[in-house]
């Protein structure tokens, strides 16, 4: 049987970090040597008080490894991958502690890109929905990774952008078989059809909050450089630009009014030395990848030659002077809602609209 195997049966047990997972490893010689441990190695190679070495080897007596590889492995919807594995991100194995094992659905090599992470306030206002669908549809174009968490806010909205024109990857706090939160399902399976998503957490494990910060430890450890577009000053987005300094990470940061709560998480961080950004030509320059940059050919027209815009489009442009729904724009227009739809897309591309809610668009002043 694969030593992936047994690194894997390690993941699965009690009071098991990664940093102690390896400090064992090296010291029994193997992975299924360490995975074999007794009561008494386990304290003395791994640093582990006599109760829960205990309790670490009641759980593997109960655990029929072979029996629970074979079955992961029968899942033609997950992939695995430990540090043993050529396809394991290598950003991600240089941090300090990285995860023994990823479950992934979708295209992980997607992590072999330069990745840019986008995070923020989960009750984020419409300005910084835009701006985070904004830089991540402009990444994305730019053929780079937009990588979040997932959650509500600015997290959601950076996965909605880059899905308009690249790939993005969403790292879980849960199993990769519980979708948190519900709201996010239909996200979440267009991510596995167009990115992936990705887990340090066995199936079924349920969203809880000491998970979250290995979440976004993995979303900066995954990144070459981390964008904190919304955050109050006691934020986890603001833990996540921590962690990605210490990971020696670029931070990068949209300023905004002093009075608005959301714009005191970046603003502290760019007093702190976090790079001030208005776009996503700012990362790119910064990271010298600006020569990779491929702005999707409609922004290009709408935004040099606005009077080239076919006229329908300039119709729900006047028409978006307030939020309106899809079906009261295709009213208003006498367009059909699929036409009214594909325009949208191509005016959000554009930068001339921004979508504040599920079906719900503005013209951007």
């Amino acid at each position: 049987m694969s030593q992936q195997m047994y690194l894997w049966g390690l993941s699965l047990l009690p009071h098991l970090g990664s940093m102690t997972i390896r400090r064992l490893v090296e010291s029994m010689g193997s992975e299924m040597a360490a995975f074999y441990a007794s009561a008494r190695q386990l304290q003395a190679y791994a640093g582990i008080g006599g109760e829960k070495a205990e309790a670490i080897v009641r759980t593997r007596s109960r655990l029929n490894l072979k029996s629970a590889w074979a079955r992961l492995h029968k899942r033609h919807d997950l992939g695995l991958a430990t540090w043993l594995d050529s396809n394991y991100p290598m950003r991600l194995k240089q941090i300090y502690d990285p995860p023994p094992v990823l479950y992934f659905q979708g295209e992980l090599s997607c992590l072999e890109r330069p990745a840019i992470a986008i995070v923020g306030r989960r009750r984020a206002s419409p300005r910084g929905l835009g701006w985070s669908r904004r830089l991540g549809r402009d990444l994305a174009a730019a053929g780079i990774t937009v990588i979040s968490g997932l959650a509500l806010g600015i997290d959601a909205a950076a996965h909605e952008g880059s899905l308009q024109t690249g790939k993005t990857a969403a790292v879980l706090g849960t199993g990769l078989d519980i979708t948190y939160p519900r709201r996010n399902r239909e996200l979440s399976w267009k991510i596995r059809q167009s990115g992936v998503l990705i887990s340090p957490f066995p199936l079924g494990t349920p969203p809880r909050r000491g998970n979250f910060p290995a979440r976004n430890r993995i979303i900066s450890g995954l990144s070459i450089g981390i964008v904190v577009v919304e955050a109050g000053e006691t934020s986890g987005a603001l833990i996540t630009a921590a962690m990605a300094v210490d990971q020696n990470r670029d931070v990068y940061a949209i300023p905004g009014d002093p009075s608005d709560r959301g714009a005191a998480g970046p603003n502290k961080l760019i007093q702190q030395g976090a790079k001030l950004i208005r776009g996503a030509q700012d990362v790119l320059d910064e990271m010298q990848l600006s020569c990779q940059l491929q702005l999707p050919l409609v922004e290009s027209i709408a935004m040099k030659h606005p009077d080239r815009m076919p006229g329908s489009a300039r119709r729900l442009l006047q028409c978006l002077s307030q939020p309106l729904h899809v079906d009261e724009l295709a009213m208003m227009t006498g367009l059909p809602i699929a036409t009214v739809n594909s325009l949208l897309v191509q005016l959000e591309l554009a930068g001339l609209v921004e979508k504040l809610d599920i079906g719900v668009f503005q013209r951007v002043s």
